[in-house]
């Protein structure tokens, strides 16, 4: 792929923004200062209008295909170009994008930036690469008397004309501002940085406060731990409505979907410790991401996989009564284990060929979860002392610059007692991870064999370099047991810890799904945990259920007795801790209650299921929070004539939690109208913002009575689709959809559709690594169906 900064290596931006919202039009004046390497230079600049190029004052001879601008005949060393443009903002949420709300009646429009990944040039043009680093100074022009935010803070404004301070050294996609109408609050931090957190009018003011809490904590605890400071004046954090990730962590001024950054007094449990990891896992990109950078978009996990741990490490800091590593090993843990199991999954350092291929990076089971394990494993062996060591030196060497993996490895190694390089290596350029065997067959790990674990493929020796075989959730492997090795912990279950109990279950779902084990031997295992206490463990207990749940079709009268099993199973501890929250239930027993109610569900309990409905109440504000969830999937179960009141309350209310626990109802319905009616939603965008339409199209999709329907609209709106969705969204639905397929039938149409895309750089892998899983689990029903049947008659 062509670098740009071979031909310009800007130094100072200064960028003389005009930008109208209602016209829904950008321009101005770019000026960049910097050093010409070649007599034609080129800058990014997608659908831009370019009207007049100046170097060094003199009017410039240039051409542009609506991607690259050329400007000829520079005479190389330093140059000083003005480009005069004007372009359209645009509402798919990428480049400098118009979003929107409901307040008081009418239309609220906000002007937001997403640059990453290489999205700037659609807002002006730039050298919109990584390394092309430089300082920016920004002013802002707008048609009205909105608030104008960006990265640093506003020097001076003058009517309409926003003047901003200039930014350190930092790159393109870093760059960001929002215009619009909102409200926030402020707090300090302890060392002193102001920290403001917006809502749009129609949010609860009070929402901000939670993540104004979590943001200033955060910034201390990075500071002291990492050794260089926060190096901004402010750090301000806006929640958007429409917005395609979940948080992007430009410097100074971190945008959010509402949903990731608002806590309303209604909140859940859950939705707190979401905020929280949110909040962290961006702000520690104020430092790795944002302060040292990453050469090139093949080293992407060296911001993510940092971050993906670090807010792990300050969420516990600032709320150990969350036992937030606890959702890390049972979500984040066993993501990366599944995706990881399967041929043709990507290496968490991935190389990079062309733009459309940087979107497929953003792999959140390997390039975050994968990565944040890894970083784990690295940061146990070292210690934390020693690792925040080698940061510090690591941030002091290369702040303001951008670095390879290689420059982490060296500054780290030098507090370390082994080959830190070497290890990381292995498990970060390649693949995959290995499946341990103890050879003396008496669970003794200090001599083992080793093979990469596969679940679609064989099992070839293999050689990661293991520091040492340890049965907590540590290491990036899993541990083959034989059976007497297996029911020697079973036995003793009791005396080990949180971690090794894990391990032991999640090694053991994954080792199933191959020839070294049964399916059917998941049943009297599971059978074991019905008097559990630990929601840890019961989720664990929940995902081997999932696993099972495949062999069922569902309404057979197999399925039937399967789901009469998973509710016997779940019967005596829901019945222990009550359907209903009570005062003094702390943190474990709302999640255990969460996770026990959403199998009784599958169960389909009608005496439960009636007894929830009951608690419905049309002020949806005045339900029991924590299972506020469960009720409305039980009401439109026992009465899907509410669907219509369901809908309405979607549309009206701006609780994105809410709003959230509504549209996953609502899919739940198994009335065929109501299916008729959710998939004309897709449809929708006035109703379900584009941003949340993926959502929609996938609880549908896993809804046994509306599947083929939906796949259907699918192949019929993919035009549609990929519009909506972007280059950097496409892929999950070719990923996703794999995931829930279990018949020849449905393999068929999956195929049918997406194999004549298999060489689209943005949908390849996924559509590749879908196939396998595909086979896999219809080769997995095949093998052990019958032994299922069996054990589930054995163990009724």
């Amino acid at each position: 792929m062509e670098r740009l900064i071979e031909y310009f290596v800007p130094e100072k931006y200064k960028l003389d923004l005009t930008i109208d919202k209602l016209a829904k039009t950008i321009g101005g004046k770019v000026l960049v200062k910097g050093e010409a390497l070649r007599e034609n230079v080129k800058f990014h600049a997608v659908e831009l209008k370019i009207e007049r190029v100046l170097v060094n004052g003199e009017k410039g001879k240039f051409k542009c295909d609506g991607k690259i601008l050329e400007i000829l005949d520079v005479v190389p060393g330093e140059a000083e170009i003005e480009i005069s443009y004007h372009g359209n903002l645009n509402e798919n949420m990428e480049g400098a994008y118009l979003s929107s709300y409901e307040y008081k009646g009418h239309t609220e429009w906000i002007v937001a930036t997403q640059f990453e990944s290489h999205y700037a040039r659609e807002a002006f043009p730039c050298i919109d690469e990584p390394a092309a680093k430089a300082v920016f100074e920004l002013v802002i022009t707008t048609a009205g008397d909105d608030k104008v935010l960006a990265n640093t803070p506003v020097k001076n404004v003058v009517k309409n004309t926003t003047y901003f301070e200039e930014t350190p050294k930092m790159s393109t996609y870093l760059l960001a501002w929002v215009i619009g109408e909102f409200h926030g609050r402020s707090v300090k931090n302890k060392h002193g940085v102001e920290i403001a957190t917006y809502a749009p009018l129609n949010q609860d003011i009070d929402s901000v406060d939670f993540a104004n809490e979590v943001a200033a904590k955060a910034l201390d605890y990075y500071d002291d731990n990492f050794g260089v400071p926060y190096p901004l004046k402010k750090l301000d954090q806006v929640a958007l409505p429409d917005f395609e990730a979940g948080a992007m962590e430009n410097w100074g001024l971190v945008t959010y979907r509402e949903s990731m950054l608002l806590v309303s007094k209604n909140a859940t449990l859950g939705t707190k410790k979401g905020v929280a990891l949110t909040v962290t896992h961006e702000l520690a990109h104020q430092w790795f991401g944002d302060l040292v950078t990453m050469e090139w978009w093949d080293d992407l996990w060296l911001n993510e996989s940092f971050a993906s741990v670090m807010e792990y490490y300050a969420t516990d800091y600032i709320h150990p009564e969350y036992k937030i590593f606890e959702n890390f090993f049972v979500g984040d843990a066993l993501a990366a284990l599944r995706r990881d199991a399967y041929s043709g999954v990507q290496s968490v350092h991935q190389e990079v060929h062309n733009p459309e291929e940087i979107a497929t990076l953003f792999d959140p089971a390997i390039v975050y979860a994968k990565g944040a394990r890894l970083m784990l494993m690295l940061i146990r062996v070292m210690g934390w002392e020693d690792f925040c060591k080698g940061l510090k030196d690591y941030f002091e060497k290369y702040k303001y610059k951008n670095t390879v993996g290689d420059d982490l490895w060296k500054a780290l190694d030098k507090y370390a007692d082994f080959d830190v390089r070497k290890l990381m290596h292995s498990f970060i350029d390649e693949p995959g991870y290995p499946v341990v065997e103890s050879k003396n067959g008496k669970g003794n790990f200090r001599e083992y064999v080793q093979r990469r674990f596969l679940i679609d493929g064989e099992m070839r020796q293999s050689e990661w370099p293991i520091p040492e075989v340890l049965e907590d959730m540590s290491g990036h492997y899993i541990l083959n047991l034989s059976e007497v090795e297996f029911e020697a912990r079973l036995a003793r279950f009791d005396e080990l810890t949180l971690e090794e109990k894990l391990r032991l279950l999640i090694d053991k779902s994954l080792i199933v799904k191959t020839d070294l084990a049964s399916a059917a031997s998941l049943l009297p295992l599971v059978k074991k945990f019905e008097n559990e206490n630990s929601a840890a463990v019961w989720s664990i207990v929940s995902f081997l259920i999932g696993t099972l749940k495949p062999f069922f079709e569902y309404g057979s009268k197999e399925q039937k007795k399967f789901a009469e099993f998973v509710g016997k199973l779940v019967a005596p501890k829901l019945k222990e801790i009550g359907l209903m929250t009570n005062e003094g239930d702390d943190e474990n027993t709302l999640r255990l209650r969460a996770i026990l109610l959403a199998l009784d569900y599958y169960a389909e309990t009608l005496a439960n299921l009636e007894a929830l409905a009951g608690m419905y109440e049309k002020d949806l504000s005045k339900m029991d929070k924590e299972i506020r969830a469960d009720i409305l999937d039980a009401k439109i179960y026992c009465e899907p004539a509410v669907m219509s009141e369901f809908l309405e309350a979607y549309k009206t209310n701006a609780d994105p939690e809410l709003k959230y626990e509504l549209l996953f109802a609502m899919t739940l319905s198994h009335d065929a109208e109501n299916i008729c009616a959710m998939i004309k939603l897709l449809n929708d965008i006035e109703t379900v913002k584009p941003q949340d339409q993926f959502y929609l199209f996938l609880y549908l999709y896993r809804n046994p009575f509306a599947r083929k329907e939906v796949f259907e609209w699918l192949t019929k709106n993919w035009d549609f689709v990929k519009k909506l969705a972007g280059d950097k969204s496409i892929e999950n639905y070719p990923r996703y959809i794999a995931n829930s397929i279990r018949t020849e039938e449905e393999k068929k149409a999956y195929k049918d559709f997406f194999g004549p895309m298999k060489d689209d750089a943005a949908l390849a892998r996924a559509i590749a690594i879908g196939l396998n899983e595909i086979d896999a689990q219809l080769k997995l029903i095949r093998k052990d169906k019958k032994s299922v049947y069996r054990a589930l008659d054995a163990i009724m």
